[in-house]
């Protein structure tokens, strides 16, 4: 790992370097001596930049709880990271978390996980391909707004329908998928339209069909701006990676570590039928269903999320209780 350079206050970027030599921003914020660690993977089409808030809250001291150390780094392709030159899928981007896992972790801290949308599915991808580092490093996480399987379903239906009719949906969604990859006009196409001002009459209808009714005119924005730092084919090409993650049967690992998961009803990307599948994989696991919120619940309720953590920490291991990391935190000092 080498150091970039100073991106804000608190706040040092480093370069985590894959096999196929894509460049991983990592920034890193609060007491490199906290006693937790909190990595934060962001969702298709954001960035590291969309934690602001969580990580300003996290890293300082509350009635309790410590202030944490916090990791949070843009998935490839996003942000400051680079593309690299493998094939994109979503194994890739749980090797990816796995060294941003290794390399900017200490190794005699406990690790709290948490992952939006495509961030939760890499963090899936991680515990079904190296299990054994979760109860050991890692030991809680959080799952916001992210699918178990069939991504095409969750992003082509609003609501939970089953039957035919998902089916041919999700059939007609891969056909999307697969066109924009084989016609980069298309992909520039729907990149203007998404990334056009709010008052054109095409904009805002189109986030609204695909992001749900649930998302606030401020959050749109913020998208809107989100997807024009990224190339169209570049946003194609993670949307067809994201509807071949399934990890069905592949989640033991996280019934040996409080787990919590957490999704707006709303939510039409990835729809609660799709967090109720997930929960019935983990044993133990506990599903919160968020009135009224779309897919961006993350980023419009950070206070949910940093509650979320708090929780988990209470949750982890006697040895690691909120109490235990308070006496020895920074909040004691």
């Amino acid at each position: 790992m080498t150091a970039l350079a100073l991106a804000e206050p608190r706040r040092l970027v480093r370069s985590v370097t894959t096999d196929d030599g894509a460049e991983i921003a990592v920034y890193t914020q609060g007491d490199p001596d906290a006693p937790v660690t909190v990595l934060l993977c962001h969702g298709w089409t954001m960035s590291a930049h969309n934690w602001r808030p969580h990580i300003d809250a996290l890293t300082r001291p509350r009635q309790g709880f410590p202030a944490v150390r916090t990791v949070s780094y843009d998935q490839r392709g996003h942000g400051r990271s680079t593309r690299g030159a493998a094939a994109l899928d979503m194994a890739l981007l749980g090797r990816d978390l796995a060294r941003v896992l290794t390399e900017a972790t200490r190794d005699d801290a406990p690790v709290i996980v948490l992952g939006h949308s495509m961030g939760g599915m890499a963090i899936q991808q991680l515990a079904a391909r190296q299990p054994v580092l979760f109860g050991g490093r890692v030991a809680g996480v959080g799952l916001i707004s992210t699918c178990l399987n069939e991504v095409a379903e969750g992003l082509t239906v609003p609501v939970d329908r089953p039957g035919a009719a998902v089916r041919r949906l999700s059939r007609a969604r891969q056909r999307v998928a697969d066109g924009l990859m084989r016609s980069p006009r298309s992909a520039r196409t729907v990149h203007r339209l998404l990334t056009g001002p709010l008052s054109h009459p095409n904009t805002a209808p189109l986030w609204r069909a695909v992001f749900g009714p649930g998302p606030h005119t401020d959050t749109v924005r913020e998208g809107a701006r989100a997807f024009r730092d990224i190339p169209a084919m570049a946003i194609a090409e993670f949307y067809a990676a994201l509807t071949t993650h399934d990890c069905a049967g592949r989640l033991g690992a996280l019934s040996r570590v409080p787990t919590r998961i957490l999704v707006g009803t709303l939510d039409c990307v990835t729809p609660p039928a799709q967090a109720r599948r997930l929960a019935a994989e983990i044993p133990g696991a506990v599903l919160q269903t968020v009135p009224g919120q779309g897919h961006d619940l993350p980023y419009e309720r950070p206070v949910l999320v940093v509650e979320t953590v708090h929780a988990l920490l209470r949750e982890m291991p006697r040895s690691l209780s909120s109490g235990d990391l308070a006496l020895s935190g920074p909040a004691a000092r």
